[in-house]
């Protein structure tokens, strides 16, 4: 299995992010802090229609240099909070690694704009395999997309587990990434993996819910049942989820 790492990528784009941000930010301060003195210097009569002209004029300039460096402002915390590893897709990929071959790529810490963050994508002849990987012990109960655990009277209630939840979210947002690039969307699947000592019955699940040592018996009854995609098209898929 090819193991494939979106680092450098995500490096560039926290690059770009950073310094698109600190610009905002250096020119919203600069519009605020001239229609400040604009408004101050008495270019026109008081109590003209000049006057009140260029007074509505440095109010737009001050709102619109606060917008600018507030949005600045985010574009800078998104660029230094880019989320670079992901210890338990490695994890998860180490256990892949001992089963797939060379026409499988697995890609970690998927994090763009359009995409969001994603922990991992396996690409392979199979189709598209969304990966979303927790940590979590104890009983559970995988229904639907909720996750419950037992309650003190013996009825499950809610978990605070949202990982089939946010699996879907990621795969629409892969499938919307490959519509966009005239890329085949019929081959996306998904899974949640957790990792750590917890014990899971599932009950028409949405996606698959397993933990990391069932994980291969799992994909082997489902995802790799067929081939569904021809090289051609899984190296395009890779290609564009690197971010090349």
């Amino acid at each position: 299995m090819k193991n494939v790492s979106t680092k450098r990528a995500i490096t560039r784009q926290a690059y770009q992010f950073t310094v698109f941000g600190f610009g905002g930010v250096a020119l919203g301060i600069f519009l605020f802090v001239l229609a400040t003195f604009l408004g101050r210097v008495p270019i026109a009569v008081p109590g003209s229609s000049s006057a009140a002209t260029i007074r509505t004029a440095t109010d737009i300039m001050q709102l619109i240099g606060a917008i600018v460096a507030v949005v600045g402002s985010v574009a800078v915390l998104r660029g230094v909070t880019f989320r670079r590893s992901n210890p338990l897709a490695e994890k998860t990929g180490a256990v892949l690694a001992k089963a797939l071959d060379d026409e499988y790529t697995y890609i970690t810490s998927i994090n763009t704009f359009r995409l969001g963050y994603i922990d991992a994508v396996l690409v392979g002849p199979p189709g598209v395999l969304v990966f979303r990987i927790v940590e979590r012990n104890g009983t559970l109960l995988h229904e639907g997309e909720k996750w419950l655990k037992p309650g003190p009277d013996g009825s499950w209630l809610p978990a605070g587990l949202r990982a089939s939840r946010e699996c879907i979210i990621d795969m629409r947002a892969v499938k919307n990434h490959l519509v966009r690039n005239n890329l085949p969307t019929d081959a996306i699947f998904g899974v949640s993996v957790l990792i750590g000592d917890a014990r899971i019955t599932e009950k028409a699940p949405v996606i698959p819910g397993v933990t990391l040592d069932g994980l291969l018996e799992r994909l082997w009854n489902g995802y790799m049942a067929k081939p569904r995609l021809d090289p051609a098209l899984a190296a395009a898929i890779v290609t564009l989820l690197k971010g090349e």
